[in-house]
């Protein structure tokens, strides 16, 4: 073969070779492109990733497989092809607007706040506009108990010079609140509730009298919460807990020696608190939070820390799991409390979640400090479900049930040796439903 004929045979491949992949790009944008319109997203997602992945890889690619992916709710997927997007055109609105939503939705608020500052203002293409305004919530309902009926089956029968019990019977719960967005980086959390609490003291005083008088204990509540990003992947919570309690004596007696075992009559408070905080660093689909409490109850000091881990497998919330382990130091005592949530989309509008506890609760916080468990009989175990429905962006409404089983006591001085502290068990029931309204 003289030189000529293999220089024309070599532009001949070369030609084929450019004009095959010149009508493979065409026919992928073709193909693509008919798919988007027809709205075949889930044709649109294979066909354009095998087109990438063969190196048919552009804007226009990019941006119909992201909303492909976005349509389908594959929120972590979109966000990769969306980011792929902005590489090929930095400043692109479109693009930045359609990750800023795929940050949402897989909950990576952090990254979100600081891809919001690029966005022109009011160029966001209502993504953003609903976060900037402030968010409302309410919570209430009652708790139910069969601590009085326990008692009855488990108190202490045998001849004895004292005994006395402090009953649950029910109680009413009620909680407002609002997430302030101060910035893209900062929100806070503020809180207030209140908590009613309907209960009954049993004493026996041997060759003196039987004493059973119903009270009511009050509980007002603060909470503060600033939440501030430090990076794309880092959010420092640091949060604030304040529990005014207030109690009455049911008895009061002209008897001075009946009046020495009953103490003072009238009205006595005391005040509950925990202070500390949490550090949270998020991945596309995980958030692992580590957190340190100090934690006052009825005159006890105790420490808690914890580590948890929110996970999505599927990068959205059709699918998720929460589980905490907290440690909790007192000057006598130390456990763990082991919690473990499932929960996901049960309808198009409708999530449930189940979860369990295992460990004592009593004097432990949750959910960096928005739940404190001040109540002084132990709280072995805790199980609970809750449904949300989400209306639309804007409001969702939720009912939650859940069941403590828990340890009362007797204080019980038999005739024959000295007193000590009886347990039984019993439990409490919850219903509360609560609605959450972001402003606009």
């Amino acid at each position: 073969m003289s030189s000529k004929t293999g220089y024309a045979f070599f532009l001949t491949c070369l030609s084929l070779l450019l004009y095959g992949n010149t009508r493979a790009a065409a026919d992928y944008e073709k193909i693509t492109l008919r798919l988007y319109y027809e709205q075949k997203w889930d044709s649109l997602l294979m066909v354009g990733e095998d087109a990438i992945e063969k190196g048919y890889d552009y804007y226009y690619m990019r941006m119909r497989v992201g909303e492909a992916a976005m349509y389908r709710q594959r929120y972590v997927r979109a966000a990769r092809h969306f980011e792929k997007a902005l590489e090929f055109s930095k400043d692109d609105v479109a693009a930045m607007g359609l990750l800023y939503k795929s940050y949402r939705y897989s909950g990576r608020f952090a990254e979100a706040g600081w891809l919001r500052r690029k966005l022109p203002s009011g160029e966001d293409s209502g993504f953003g506009r609903i976060e900037r305004r402030p968010a409302v919530y309410l919570e209430t309902g009652p708790s139910f108990s069969n601590h009085v009926d326990q008692f009855e089956k488990y108190r202490q029968k045998d001849p004895g010079t004292y005994s006395e019990a402090y009953l649950n019977k029910n109680s009413q719960y009620f909680l407002a609140g609002t997430v302030i967005p101060l910035s893209y980086r900062l929100n806070v959390n503020v809180a207030a509730g209140l908590l009613n609490f309907n209960k009954n003291r049993r004493m026996d005083i041997a060759f003196v009298d039987s004493l059973s008088g119903d009270y009511s204990v009050l509980q007002y509540e603060t909470y503060i919460s600033p939440s501030f990003s430090i990076s794309k992947k880092i959010t420092i919570s640091p949060a604030w807990r304040w529990v005014n309690v207030n109690l009455e004596n049911p008895f009061t007696s002209a008897d001075s020696l009946i009046q020495r075992f009953t103490g003072p009559s009238g009205n006595s408070s005391y005040n509950d608190y925990a202070v500390g905080g949490e550090i949270s660093f998020t991945a596309p689909r995980w958030t692992f939070t580590t957190g340190a409490w100090k934690i006052r109850v009825d005159k006890s000091e105790l420490i808690q820390y914890s580590g948890e881990f929110f996970y999505k497998p599927f990068g959205n919330l059709n699918l998720y799991s929460h589980t905490a382990v907290h440690y909790k130091i007192s000057t006598d005592t130390a456990n763990f409390i082991v919690y473990q949530m499932v929960g996901g989309r049960l309808f198009s509008n409708l999530w449930g979640e189940a979860y369990v506890s295992a460990g004592n609760l009593a004097g432990s916080a949750e959910h960096n400090a928005q739940v404190l468990y001040n109540s002084f009989d132990n709280i072995t175990t805790r199980a609970g479900s809750r449904l949300i429905f989400s209306f639309s962006p804007y409001l969702s409404v939720f009912i939650r049930y859940q069941i403590f089983f828990r340890e009362g006591t007797e204080l019980f001085f038999p005739f024959d040796r000295p007193g000590e502290i009886f347990y039984y068990p019993y439990i409490n029931q919850s219903i509360t439903g609560g609605i959450k309204w972001n402003l606009h």
